[in-house]
C-alpha cells in the first residue's frame, strides 16, 4: 500500500511537472555570412561565403522564462571564395556543388516579456557543416565553436507571432573529408582526412513565424 501511494505521488508529480512544460516551433528565412581562416601554426587558407537561409526551430520552456532550443538552418551560397595562403583565389564558379547546414542548440533565456513583446537570448553548441565538390572530390567540412544570439517576438494572438532576430557564431575546431567523385580519373582513389584549429566567424539575421504551445 505505502509503495503504491509513493509510487501515485511520483506519477502526479511528473504529471504536473510536465503539465507547466511550454514550447515553440518556428519558421524562418534569412542569411547567413561567415569569414573563415583555417590552418593556424601553418599555411592558412581563407574562406569567405554569403547564402540566403531557410530554417526550422524548437524549443522547450520548463519555467517559462528559460529553457532549452535548437536551430536548424539550410544554406545556398549565393557567392563562395577560398583564398590559400599565397595562392590564387577560388571563386564559386569554380566550384560543381555548394550546400551548407547551420546548427544551434543551448539556453533560451526571455530577458523581457510583456503580452505582446518578449525578447530571448540564448547562449550554447554551434556547428556548420558545408558540402562542396571540386576538382572530382567531395568535401565536407565540419566547424563546431560556441554562438549567441538575441531576437524579438511580437505576438499576434495567444499562440501566433512574428519574430526577428540575430544569431553569431564563433568556431574554433574544423575538419573535412575528402572523398573521390564517381568522375574521378586522376587515379588517386584516396579518401583525405584534416583537422585543424580554425577562426571562423558566422552572422545570421532571420525574419519569421512561431507557434507557442
Amino acid at each position: 500500500m505505502k509503495k503504491c501511494f509513493i509510487a501515485g505521488i511520483f506519477l502526479l508529480s511528473a504529471s504536473l511537472s510536465f503539465a507547466q512544460l511550454k514550447g515553440n516551433v518556428e519558421l524562418y528565412g534569412g542569411a547567413f555570412m561567415f569569414n573563415e581562416t583555417s590552418g593556424i601554426n601553418g599555411p592558412e587558407t581563407v574562406y569567405k561565403s554569403a547564402s540566403i537561409s531557410a530554417g526550422v526551430s524548437g524549443g522547450v520552456y520548463f519555467k517559462d522564462t528559460i529553457g532549452l532550443k535548437a536551430y536548424l538552418d539550410f544554406l545556398i551560397p549565393l557567392s563562395f571564395a577560398a583564398t590559400p595562403n599565397g595562392g590564387m583565389e577560388i571563386t564559386q564558379n569554380e566550384y560543381d556543388f555548394l550546400l551548407g547546414m547551420d546548427e544551434f542548440f543551448g539556453v533560451v533565456f526571455k530577458v523581457i516579456k510583456t503580452e505582446r513583446l518578449t525578447v530571448p537570448i540564448m547562449a550554447g553548441f554551434h556547428g556548420k557543416l558545408f558540402f562542396s565538390t571540386i576538382s572530382d572530390y567531395f568535401t565536407t567540412a565540419v566547424n563546431s565553436g560556441i554562438g549567441l544570439g538575441i531576437g524579438a517576438e511580437y505576438a499576434l494572438n495567444k499562440n501566433w507571432y512574428i519574430l526577428a532576430r540575430v544569431n553569431g557564431s564563433f568556431d574554433f575546431l574544423g575538419f573535412s573529408i575528402k572523398t573521390p567523385t564517381r568522375n574521378n580519373s586522376s587515379g588517386n582513389e584516396q579518401t583525405g582526412f584534416d583537422m585543424a584549429l580554425i577562426r571562423t566567424w558566422g552572422i545570421a539575421p532571420h525574419l519569421g513565424i512561431g507557434f507557442r504551445f
